[in-house]
């Protein structure tokens, strides 16, 4: 399954990548509803201090379409476009909860401090409903 939409580079100390992605999705929200938006987390650095965000879709040209007429020169983001081939949505877990609850499901629900992932998968909702898939590291 391919993956096209637009990455930033995000720090994560002390959960402040919960506010900037937050305002990455404020930024492309009035395009486009956040139903049709997928947020994607990759390319993790090996002390987990960085990692690459995206906000982009799948098989949604419509919507890619609304993503690619967007003006990022003054947001104050630096964006890449990006396609990514994915692995198959067979091979991920499923996690649901609301976005107010988002540091817990990844603390507690997903365990990300302690179990090793490549991708996450970023479903949001406008009512803060929130599902999150997660593509494990087999050990």
């Amino acid at each position: 399954m391919k993956y096209k939409g637009y990455k930033i580079r995000v720090r994560c100390i002390d959960w402040e990548q919960e506010q900037f992605i937050g305002a990455f999705w404020d930024y492309i929200s009035p395009y486009t509803s956040k139903e049709n938006i997928i947020g994607l987390g990759m390319n993790w650095t090996d002390d987990y201090l960085y990692f690459d965000y995206a906000l982009g879709v799948i098989d949604d040209e419509n919507t890619l379409q609304k993503l690619n007429s967007i003006n990022f020169t003054n947001s104050g983001f630096s964006v890449e476009y990006i396609e990514i081939e994915l692995p198959s949505l067979e091979e991920w877990t499923s996690f649901k909860g609301k976005t107010a609850n988002l540091k817990e499901i990844y603390d507690v629900d997903i365990d990300c401090y302690n179990k090793k992932y490549d991708y996450e998968l970023e479903y949001i909702d406008g009512n803060g409903n929130l599902e999150i898939k997660i593509h494990f590291i087999d050990n």
